[in-house]
């Protein structure tokens, strides 16, 4: 009843209304980490008492990872500013982005001051919700993708960790061994992302929705120069991923480009976002409904890594750190609070709940986090919190939040069995002469 009423609160109001509340919420996956808003747990079931948490985090906030992505809009401004073809308001714009693409110069993808703050905040709320995993010489272990944001955001919430209780017994590492479960991308699936039939979807409503002509004539002063020279849709893209990028570093307290946009604007980009994103990591049927199937490796790991740790008598942590490409599939594919939909209904996608920004902001998190009465139960339940809030799950239970881990290994085998199915007929076809 809690978590109903919780969950109810949480999306009562629509994509629609909270971004016209908060413009950043937009960013989608440049979204920085809100933290949680659900404050007070629901208490486990009488004598039971947390004995392991299986985390699964994508890296902190961090900057744009191309170059390009700054330079693009900036070099349009530039060119047009030297033929004498923007406004006051063109200009000041250009400037801006000339600030912003040198503060983020030989910084592309890396992990900025507020990621790092966002992952020891989420160590510190760890140890204040489950004390009972961090109290004397605890084990904790922790894998991370290689790349270097991954790395420090892993280093930054063992620090805290180590911070709250100097006595934890903590091991980690950084290994290409493990990149195959940690960050595993499969690359016939990948291919079929955006195939004939999906692009015949998305590229018109791209199209569709990505024009924005009042912000065009207030960056430029000739109409027949954007008409010929300027694209509305691929400039209005390229800056409001600018705009988005910025409530990640220190320089986004003092620069923004939101203010360039109108909030319907801003929402009718977002939507063209969502729809990629869903079509792209979600279960959308004008692919297949397949491509949550990437974190089929993912999954067959976390279930033998609970098996093995609900078979000993210590406590166990176990921390991952990756990318949002891992956490959203996975959400999708375990069908956490209603993210495995299916539908073609594409222009109400966020009205019947597929939000992208709920799912996977800087730092997004899965934490399932396990109990029992004592060492040697195997009458195990568990709960699982995205991105720190009591999430559901697509199964029985009459003691939700909670759910008893052998309904849901259950449930995770019969998922394993038939996306491991469809990738094998994928990859066999693949191979076919």
């Amino acid at each position: 009843m809690i978590l109903a009423h919780f969950a109810a609160f949480c999306h009562a109001q629509s994509a629609y209304e909270e971004i016209l509340a908060d413009l950043s919420r937009s960013a989608s996956n440049y979204m920085a980490y809100p933290g949680p808003s659900q404050q007070q747990l629901t208490p486990p079931p009488p004598g039971m008492t947390p004995f392991y948490l299986s985390h699964y985090g994508r890296h902190g906030s961090r900057f744009h990872s191309k170059i390009s992505i700054y330079d693009a809009p900036y070099l349009t401004l530039v060119r047009a500013d030297s033929l004498g073809k923007l406004t006051a308001l063109g200009r000041d714009v250009m400037h801006r982005l000339d600030v912003i693409r040198r503060d983020a110069d030989d910084r592309w993808g890396e992990l900025t001051t507020l990621g790092g703050e966002q992952m020891r905040q989420i160590a510190r709320r760890m140890t204040k919700r489950f004390p009972e995993l961090f109290t004397g010489e605890a084990r904790v272990e922790a894998l991370s993708t290689t790349l270097p944001r991954c790395v420090l955001s892993m280093q930054h919430t063992l620090l805290e960790l180590q911070q709250q209780n100097t006595r934890l017994s903590i091991c980690f590492n950084a290994s290409h061994r493990d990149m195959d479960f940690l960050n595993h991308q499969d690359k016939e699936l990948m291919a079929l992302k955006f195939n004939k039939e999906a692009n015949a979807v998305y590229l018109p409503y791209l199209k569709q929705h990505d024009s924005c002509p009042r912000l065009m004539e207030s960056l430029f002063n000739d109409t027949a120069y954007i008409a010929h020279q300027v694209d509305d849709g691929q400039l209005s893209m390229q800056l409001i991923l600018v705009a988005a990028i910025m409530q990640n570093t220190e320089l986004g307290r003092t620069v923004s480009l939101y203010d360039l946009f109108t909030p319907d604007e801003v929402y009718r980009l977002w939507k063209t976002g969502n729809l990629r994103w869903y079509i792209g990591w979600g279960a959308a049927p004008v692919n297949g409904g397949i491509q949550p199937y990437t974190q089929c490796t993912l999954l067959r790991r976390l279930i033998a890594d609970a098996d093995s740790c609900i078979s000993s008598p210590q406590t166990h942590v176990q921390l991952r750190f990756g990318h949002e490409t891992v956490v959203m599939p996975l959400v999708c594919l375990l069908n956490i609070d209603g993210y495995g939909l299916t539908t073609d209904d594409y222009d109400h996608l966020d009205s019947l709940g597929w939000v992208n920004y709920r799912i996977f902001p800087m730092a997004a998190n899965l934490q399932f986090v396990f109990y029992r009465r004592h060492a040697y139960d195997r009458d195990v339940v568990f709960k699982v919190l995205l991105n720190e809030n009591e999430a559901t799950l697509p199964l029985p239970s009459n003691i939700a939040p909670y759910y008893r881990w052998s309904d849901f290994r259950r449930y995770c085998l019969e998922l394993l069995e038939k996306g491991e199915s469809a990738l094998a007929r994928i990859h066999q076809h693949s191979v076919s002469p």
